[in-house]
C-alpha cells in the first residue's frame, strides 16, 4: 500500500475503527444508511504518511458515490451553504480574475463571485446541486477536474475548491489536475478541514469526518508538503478562530478527557472562569477549518 498524496510506502496504522459503529453512527446522527459501503468489512483502517502527515481512510471503497451526497445534501439543508473561508479566499481573487471552483455544491461561493461580478465556473459531481445551480443562472458541470484538465490547461486565474480536498481518495491526480488549469502565477485556493491533533484526539470518531464522508485528514504540516510534490508556493495559511468552533470544542475536549482529577479541574475552571478559559483557548488552539492559498511557479 502507498500513500494517495505521495506514493511513499512510509505510513503507519493510527487506527482501526470498527464498522458498525460507523454504520449505527450516520443512521442515529444523520440519518442515512450507509451499509453498502461496508460490505464484509468488520473494521477500517486509518493511516498516516509519516513523509507528509496526509491521513487516509482504508480501503478506499468506503469512501462516499453520489448518491450519498445527494442524501446528505437533502438531510442537511446547511451542507452546501456559504462558509468563513469564502470570504478570506475573496480577498485574494480580483475583479478581473477567471475563476475556476471544484466542489460548487449548491452555488455558495459562486454566487459571492457573482455578486461582485467575477467571471467564474464550477464543477459539481452532485447532480442534484447541478441542477438548483443552473436554476440559479450559475455556469455549473456535473465534470471531474480531471475530465477538463487536458482541454483546459493554463485556463484560468484562481482554482479553489472549499471542503472537498477531504472527501478525494486520488489527491495526487486531483491536484495535479487542478494546477494544469492554472495559468503561470495564478492562484490554487484549498480550504479543508483543520485536523490538528487536538481536535482529532478530542473527537476522532466525529461522524462526518469518517467514511463514507471523508477520505483524508488534513492539517498544517500536509498542506505545507504540496509544496514538495507539485510546482506551487504556499503564499498564505489561514486558520479558522476557534471563537466560531469554542463551545463544540471545550464540550468534546471536557467529554474526552480520560485523567479523572484534570477532567473535574478543567469542569471547575470553565465553571468559575469561563472568559479566562475561552480566552486562553482561542488563543493558543488553531480552529476547525484552514485555507491555504499557493501560486503556481511554472
Amino acid at each position: 500500500m502507498v500513500c494517495p498524496l505521495t506514493k511513499s510506502t512510509n505510513i503507519r496504522k493510527v487506527l482501526e475503527i470498527d464498522s458498525n459503529l460507523i454504520i449505527n453512527k450516520y443512521k442515529r446522527e444523520i440519518n442515512i444508511d450507509v451499509n453498502r459501503f461496508f460490505k464484509e468489512l468488520k473494521s477500517i483502517s486509518l493511516y498516516e504518511c509519516k513523509v507528509s502527515g496526509y491521513r487516509f481512510y482504508y480501503p478506499f471503497s468506503t469512501i462516499g458515490d453520489e448518491s450519498f451526497y445527494v442524501d446528505l445534501s437533502k438531510n442537511r439543508t446547511n451542507y452546501y451553504s456559504r462558509r468563513w473561508e469564502h470570504k478570506e479566499a475573496l480577498n485574494f481573487i480580483k475583479g478581473s480574475d477567471s475563476v475556476l471552483e471544484i466542489g460548487a455544491g449548491f452555488g455558495s461561493f459562486l454566487n459571492l463571485l457573482k455578486e461582485n461580478n467575477i467571471k467564474s465556473k464550477g464543477l459539481e459531481l452532485n447532480s442534484y446541486a447541478v441542477e438548483k445551480c443552473k436554476n440559479e443562472g450559475l455556469l455549473v458541470e456535473g465534470k471531474l477536474i480531471q475530465e477538463i484538465a487536458e482541454s483546459n490547461k493554463e485556463e484560468y486565474d484562481v482554482v479553489c475548491s472549499f471542503q472537498v480536498l477531504e472527501h478525494i481518495v486520488d489527491v495526487h491526480n486531483f491536484i495535479d489536475s487542478s494546477i494544469k488549469t492554472l495559468k503561470k502565477g495564478g492562484k490554487l485556493i484549498i480550504g479543508v478541514p483543520n485536523n490538528n491533533p487536538y481536535l482529532f484526539l478530542n473527537d476522532k470518531y466525529h461522524t462526518l469526518n469518517l467514511p463514507p464522508h471523508h477520505a483524508g485528514l488534513w492539517n498544517k504540516k500536509s498542506l505545507k508538503y504540496l509544496e514538495k510534490i507539485f510546482p506551487i508556493k504556499l503564499e498564505k495559511m489561514i486558520f479558522e478562530p476557534m471563537n466560531f468552533n469554542y463551545t463544540y470544542f471545550i464540550n468534546s475536549y471536557i467529554l474526552n478527557l480520560t485523567d479523572g482529577f484534570y477532567k473535574k479541574f478543567i469542569i471547575g475552571f470553565n465553571s468559575f472562569f469561563p472568559r479566562v478559559l475561552r480566552h486562553l483557548i482561542c488563543n493558543f488552539v488553531k480552529g476547525r477549518n484552514v485555507v491555504a492559498i499557493y501560486q503556481k511557479i511554472h
